[in-house]
């Protein structure tokens, strides 16, 4: 099988959870033997290309690169377009140009689109295959992190900025919708990342077909590790909070959660990669909390606390910081609506409540009994050990794509 990916930039270093998910795919897709080619931007951190909007590279896993420029543009002139604006950025400087090469010149048998941002590929294909075709006849498929509809609007209707910047958000979250239902339309095949999202989908777009895709795992499994009066008596919350919706939950827990674990005497630690302005707002306002901003490795940290915290109020989907902790030997402690793809219960491998305050009674409760923390963190890993694992996933993708190439094209 002969397939050409689409997606946001080169996934590696990884520092987020959708780098993480895209590059789990990507390397698990290709060893199952397909020819894989991927057309995305180079990476800003550590560019692999030549800093051109044309370049190429080939990684260790085979899986041959086709790179736009590794700085993308302003989002302004995204508002007199059709595009949400990182759709906007996203295709210009390199990945438009390279996709139409691609479609014109050569034979594919599927081509995927990951991530609705990468939405605006859609528009190059239906215009090729109006024209003239692609050769291979390929089907198209579209792999989701999130349902974008939901998550971008309750983005809009949380955000505290004043009115133009939040009046640009619903514009923008209307703009993700309509390239969403555009692809569930259009493609023929929709994989999500958690079943709860197929059938959101589902709803709208019966007749499609669909594919759960929830993560993998290939960290090192902590199982060893143990939790005693020596680890500190600490809560951590990792993550990557630069997206206005990793920032709107972050404060939305902060102000009701930070005073009341303070007085419990249980340190919050904040930890992962965000903006310096917003990271020293935040200190301000919560002098109680440890702000730790970005680290060149999670590790210390994950394994340095009692419980790791699953605490978004809205947004949905599989947060791939859970199997970190898992993996890390780390109970979890969350929001019910927040976790979502976990094969784990309540309370006996996780912590779930269904406000922020009855989530902190529980912490408070469990925080210094060592044998549950312990039992939790033993009986989740050895779960999710068996049900998150990448080669799964990638041989689940490349099967259904063959049966719904033998179904669509025959």
């Amino acid at each position: 099988m002969k397939c050409l990916w689409l997606t946001r930039k080169y996934p590696r270093p990884i520092n987020s959870g959708e780098l993480i998910y895209s590059n789990g795919l990507i390397r698990s897709f290709a060893a199952t033997g397909v020819d894989l080619t991927v057309i995305a931007h180079d990476n800003d951190e550590k560019p692999v290309g030549d800093g051109s909007d044309d370049s190429t590279f080939t990684d260790n896993d085979g899986v041959k690169w086709r790179l736009g420029t590794p700085e993308l543009g302003g989002r302004m002139a995204s508002l007199l377009t059709p595009f949400p604006s990182d759709t906007w950025r996203l295709k210009n400087g390199g990945p438009e140009a390279a996709l139409m090469k691609a479609v014109i010149g050569e034979s594919w048998d599927a081509i995927v689109i990951d991530h609705a941002a990468v939405g605006w590929a859609l528009g190059p294909i239906r215009a090729q295959r109006k024209k003239g075709g692609i050769q291979g006849d390929p089907i198209v498929v579209y792999v989701s992190h999130n349902h974008e509809a939901k998550i971008r609007r309750e983005i809009a209707r949380n955000s505290t900025d004043r009115f133009l910047k939040k009046w640009a958000l619903q514009f923008d979250a209307e703009k993700y919708a309509r390239q969403e239902e555009q692809l569930c339309a259009e493609v023929d095949l929709v994989t999500a990342i958690t079943e709860a999202e197929v059938e959101a989908y589902r709803k709208n777009f019966p007749e499609q077909r669909y594919l759960c895709l929830t993560p993998g795992y290939e960290g090192e499994a902590h199982r060893d590790r143990e939790i005693s009066e020596k680890t500190p008596r600490r809560v951590v919350m990792s993550g990557s909070f630069e997206w206005v919706a990793k920032r709107i939950n972050l404060e939305l827990f902060l102000e009701q959660a930070a005073r009341p674990l303070a007085d419990a005497g249980i340190e919050l630690q904040i930890v992962g990669k965000t903006e310096e302005a917003f990271r020293d707002a935040m200190r301000k306002r919560f002098p109680d909390v440890d702000f730790v901003g970005r680290v060149p490795e999670m590790s210390p940290y994950l394994l340095d606390a009692r419980m790791g915290l699953i605490v978004e109020e809205f947004g949905g989907g599989f947060k791939l910081k859970t199997l970190e902790y898992i993996y890390h030997g780390l109970p979890l402690a969350g929001l019910d609506h927040a976790v979502e793809g976990l094969p784990l219960e309540s309370p006996e491998h996780i912590l779930l409540a269904p406000t922020t305050d009855s989530l902190l009674e529980g912490i408070s409760e469990a925080i210094d009994d060592f044998d549950r923390l312990n039992r939790m963190r033993e009986t989740s890993l050895e779960i999710c050990e068996a049900s998150f694992r990448w080669p799964d996933r990638g041989t689940s993708l490349r099967d259904r794509i063959e049966a719904v190439r033998d179904e669509v094209v025959g």
